[in-house]
């Protein structure tokens, strides 16, 4: 018998409630700009009233943060992982990322738009946890890493290479989507960013 206490159907049914309205916004942020949908918008979209969002979240700007959120906490994770990690050169941990990154923005529908809305609009702090998200922090700290390393070439700028990953990610996305996830994503990443790193490596 599963230990603990089953949902009763009120907490599940709120559960459920907070779900559609975090699915809803983001689908609007992402197709009307976060500045140009209002919370009566998201309301009126996830067939709820305003007073049930404003039950779950203090503002807009709260919907959003709680959202990307739940994407920053897997990328900690991973932070820690590899900052404690004494065995991978900087070079494999960052295709590791790469490919993890991958599996992360894939495995729910929910955290894929989150993702990609944050990535549309650097500029709205309510997608921030910070000034900068934490999948752009792990990415350019292990960019740095790799310079250090020697595995990719000085005359690479940190923030070339960090954008080219970041296309990399987005465009492994599109074509796994578009292709109806018929591939492994983490591996096809995996092997995509070994290419692009092999052609930043100093020459011998």
């Amino acid at each position: 018998m599963p230990m603990g206490k089953e949902l009763t159907p009120r907490k599940r049914q709120a559960m459920e409630m907070r779900s559609r309205i975090q699915q809803t916004a983001v689908d609007l942020f992402n197709r009307e700009g976060f500045e140009n949908v209002s919370v009566e918008e998201i309301a009126q979209a996830a067939g709820c009233s305003v007073g049930n969002i404003y039950h779950y979240f203090k503002s807009k700007d709260e919907l959003a943060m709680q959202v990307t959120s739940q994407v920053d906490a897997q990328y900690l994770e991973l932070q820690r992982g590899y900052r404690a990690d004494t065995t991978h050169t900087a070079r494999e941990k960052l295709l590791d990322f790469v490919s993890k990154a991958l599996t992360i923005s894939a495995q729910d529908e929910i955290v894929y738009k989150a993702f990609m809305l944050a990535l549309r609009y650097p500029e709205q702090k309510a997608l921030q946890r910070s000034d900068r998200r934490v999948y752009f922090n792990l990415l350019q700290e292990l960019v740095e890493l790799c310079l250090r390393e020697g595995s990719i070439a000085p005359s690479h700028r940190v923030d070339e290479v960090v954008e080219q990953m970041v296309v990399l990610h987005r465009g492994m996305l599109f074509e796994w989507r578009i292709n109806e996830r018929s591939f492994d994503i983490a591996q096809a990443g995996h092997e995509m960013a070994a290419l692009l790193l092999k052609g930043m490596e100093p020459e011998k």
